[in-house]
């Protein structure tokens, strides 16, 4: 496989012991809103020993217009994740051309919904900013589940998002406080949250990003919900391992 080679420009802090890490973009990369590489960090770099080998899958968090590739990590204890934590602006990493069918078609009409735990708000960062940059005036919604706000990365850019048509409701599913805000809910994503919101929830394009547990319930209920399989789209997310949105 073809490997490019990626300088760190910067990382900061956007959520609880969460990084966005923000890569030079090289000349001649290219990719969809909401596709994903392969990043692989050099053996010889790793702190300690990892179990795949420094090889990991992640969704790019930037649009295709900006000039920089970004990644979202929570922090981890695996040889990989505790070396993205010790890089410094200038190392390298390496990571495969973009690839992934989870993007958004040319607008057809059809509204556009995201279902993302935790860490996989990543893709739906950089399809919110893709829409924003294209002026795409077909309706969005974005459901975004975390355990506490704290946990929620890029909360008040997406609260800002500059897109003519968007929703953005968010659930925090360990939190007993009741709900202040108009589009904050408690609990986990359900079929009666999705229809609270969307009231035609049958006819849109959905996408279901985050842990493979949390796929596989989004997918079990918007199925229930009598939403068509060829509607859903579910981003694989291999840079999570648990089973739990959030984590």
């Amino acid at each position: 496989m073809e490997m490019i080679t990626l300088t760190l420009k910067e990382f900061k802090e956007v959520a609880d012991k969460t990084r966005m890490f923000s890569f030079e973009k090289p000349d001649g990369f290219t990719f969809q809103a909401g596709q994903y590489v392969v990043m692989r960090m050099d053996p010889t770099r790793l702190v300690e020993p990892d179990v795949r080998a420094g090889v990991r899958s992640f969704s790019i968090a930037s649009a295709p217009h900006e000039d920089e590739i970004a990644f979202v990590m929570r922090e981890g204890i695996t040889g990989f994740k505790k070396t993205m934590w010790d890089l410094k602006p200038g190392d390298t990493v390496s990571c495969s051309p973009a690839v992934g069918h989870c993007t958004i078609p040319e607008n057809d009409g059809k509204p556009v919904v995201l279902l993302a735990g935790g860490v996989g708000i990543a893709p739906a960062r950089a399809m919110l900013r893709d829409a924003a940059f294209r002026g795409d005036t077909r309706p969005y919604a974005l459901f975004y589940s975390n355990r506490h706000i704290v946990d929620a990365a890029f909360h008040k850019e997406l609260l800002a998002a500059d897109i003519a048509d968007f929703r953005y409701i968010w659930t925090l599913s360990d939190v007993t406080d009741p709900a202040t805000e108009p589009r904050e809910e408690r609990g986990h994503i359900t079929g009666d949250m999705i229809r609270k919101y969307l009231p035609d929830a049958t006819d849109c394009h959905y996408y279901v990003i985050g842990a493979p547990g949390f796929a596989d319930a989004m997918k079990e209920m918007l199925l229930g919900l009598g939403v068509l399989p060829e509607d859903i789209k579910i981003d694989p997310f291999t840079g999570l391992t648990g089973p739990i949105a959030g984590k």
